[in-house]
């Protein structure tokens, strides 16, 4: 205890204090302000799942009516004729099937385009927040912007 020595102990606290506020005032909020982005991204990816999904259903019960009413207009064609309504019927169900499958794919487009655009913007917000960080820290806003993008483009979600 003879050893300790008070003034140093008062300097690393006072030391602390002030690494801790240049820390804060000049990257806390940045962090803070793009972790709330994040978040608010990833958010935003959660609703759009859930807007598929309503696509998608929308789409299978679209299917679905439309391959009832084609079972319903075979049923009539059958009264009439048995040879004429098993053409047609096979027609129409395979019109059905495939008006369906378009119906599906084009949803299946959207959502992916939109994926890889919401992908896009955040990468292109990591990139930039990053070589914020980067010109922070080194003082040169292109100091390792190479690196720092390929490493960007390298991730796959």
């Amino acid at each position: 205890m003879d050893d300790l020595n008070v003034a140093v102990i008062i300097a690393q606290f006072i030391n602390f204090w002030i690494l801790f506020f240049i820390f804060y005032h000049f990257l806390g909020k940045t962090i803070v302000k793009t972790i709330e982005e994040r978040r608010n991204k990833i958010e935003s990816l959660d609703n759009s799942d859930d807007v598929v999904r309503e696509k998608l259903e929308a789409a299978a019960e679209e299917a679905k009516g439309i391959i009832d009413e084609a079972r319903k207009n075979a049923s009539d064609m059958q009264k009439n004729a048995d040879e004429i309504s098993k053409k047609d019927t096979a027609q129409k169900l395979k019109m059905a099937e495939e008006k369906a499958e378009s119906i599906m794919d084009s949803a299946r487009r959207d959502v992916e385009k939109e994926r890889l655009g919401m992908l896009g913007a955040m990468k292109e917000k990591v990139l930039d927040l990053s070589l914020k960080i980067n010109s922070k820290v080194f003082d040169n806003k292109d100091n390792n912007k190479d690196f720092i993008s390929k490493e960007v483009n390298s991730i796959k979600l």
